[in-house]
């Protein structure tokens, strides 16, 4: 026959075995929604990453077009560097032409959700060098700076190295997945 101890002893066993499930099922109430989250945000990590892989291989060829380009685009102005006039208008030179073709082309993926710092720096670059580029045209023959001759110089140096950087950087990357 159980004493008045051991119903005590019971007792107190029950609410502690209570108390113990209690502990655990917050625990565990709280626990499976994080990890369920980590999951989600694992799994949501890595279609962005495979987005932005699949993005950068996409615009791979802009890439390397903008990095010809802006690398003839400086040959030839460092070719001029002595001269005092504007030269910027007898120049033959497809870069001066496409710096609004590659802003659009990058304007659609600074909008996206795809972050990346270089290709934004890229986008910046192609950005401000398109509107030198309009200011420049907009002003008649006679006023034509050299200001702007030497503003889309310093931009097309920044456009050729960020571009190269963006290159290596893709390139790296596929070859990592290869």
């Amino acid at each position: 026959m159980a004493t008045q101890a051991d119903l005590i002893f019971n007792q107190e066993l029950a609410a502690w075995v209570q108390a113990i499930g209690s502990v655990f099922a917050i625990f565990v109430a709280i626990s499976v929604p994080l990890y369920l989250n980590y999951l989600a945000q694992n799994r949501d990590n890595a279609l962005q990453d495979m987005q932005k892989q699949k993005f950068f291989v996409t615009i791979l060829p802009t890439l390397y077009r903008i990095r010809r380009y802006s690398g003839d685009f400086i040959e030839q102005m460092q070719s001029h560097q002595q001269s005092t006039q504007n030269i910027l208008h007898t120049l033959e030179t497809e870069y001066l032409e496409l710096i609004p073709v590659f802003s659009k082309e990058l304007h659609i993926f600074v909008h996206s959700q795809i972050y990346d710092p270089n290709l934004s720096q890229l986008a910046f670059e192609l950005f401000h060098s398109e509107e030198i580029l309009q200011q420049h045209l907009l002003q008649p023959e006679n006023q034509k700076q050299l200001k702007h001759q030497a503003l889309l110089t310093q931009h097309s140096q920044h456009i050729h190295d960020v571009s190269h950087q963006l290159i290596k950087q893709i390139e790296k990357s596929h070859q990592l997945q290869s």
